[in-house]
């Protein structure tokens, strides 16, 4: 189950990309994201797709590695896509049934902001390849500091999304085996209606559910008994070192931004 999972998955090709800084990395997404988001033309979106397989490439990770990333979202990403055909009007009808119509518009909305969103899960899936889990959480630590002047919990957020990252994988193995358990007593799906198999696949949330509370629950006494306090100073067993090349790294992006708002 584990090998199927690539949420939060650290992969070593020795490139120069694994060797930026995680903060440098974790800007380099808020970018991205930013210039995703100003993106609303073909060529936008092609300006960005060879932007981002110029880094694909220098982290020699295969692109099989970010379609698995992007699969699990597909029927959002079809969901976006049918969204704005159907209720976005603009430009010549494609489709013309009376009361029902599809415009040249709906259709490049749509076209749009699904790739937009497969564009930006694949980035952001390139920078969890190329850096540790728990650098990437303490980055987030570090940038989330300024937090700490307006009431903010950087720690707190930076906790999460280690613990977050860490539960993933956790959660789907208990669920395979739980499911092996009943596949072993006789659980059969095939030849069963669809609402039927739904139902028992719904009913391994709570056993699942149930497994990650008691997780939960031991990882937070666990926490306390070894006196763990959050906003307690602590140090780092690795220190992260900010280089020339995460410079011009984050540097490589304000072109793209000139780029995408000039398209």
């Amino acid at each position: 189950m584990r090998a199927r999972i690539v949420v939060g998955r650290y992969i070593e090709t020795g490139s120069w990309v694994h060797s930026l800084d995680p903060r440098a990395k974790t800007t380099a997404v808020l970018l991205f994201m930013a210039a995703v988001f100003m993106t609303d033309s073909y060529a936008g979106i092609a300006v960005l797709l060879l932007f981002s397989l110029i880094y694909m490439k220098a982290a020699a990770i295969p692109l099989s590695m970010f379609a698995r990333a992007i699969k699990p979202l597909l029927l959002i990403i079809l969901f976006i896509f049918v969204f704005h055909l159907l209720f976005t009007a603009g430009g010549s009808p494609i489709v013309d049934l009376g009361l029902f119509k599809l415009y040249a518009g709906g259709l490049q909305r749509g076209l749009v902001a699904a790739s937009r969103m497969v564009l930006f899960v694949a980035f952001a899936a390139l920078a969890s390849f190329t850096t540790r889990p728990e650098r990437l959480t303490q980055a987030l630590g570090l940038l989330l500091k300024p937090l700490r002047y307006v009431g903010g919990s950087p720690d707190r957020m930076a906790l999460m999304v280690s613990v977050s990252m860490r539960f993933i994988p956790t959660i789907f193995e208990e669920a395979e085996r739980i499911w092996n358990a009943q596949v072993s007593r006789g659980l059969e799906l095939r030849g069963r209606p669809m609402r039927q198999q739904a139902r028992l696949i719904l009913s391994l949330l709570v056993p699942v559910t149930a497994g990650a509370f008691r997780r939960a629950l031991d990882l937070s006494e666990s926490m306390e008994a070894r006196g763990y306090r959050l906003g307690a100073p602590r140090s780092a067993y690795r220190r992260l070192t900010w280089q020339g090349k995460d410079t011009w790294f984050i540097v490589s992006f304000f072109p793209l931004l000139a780029a995408v708002w000039w398209l």
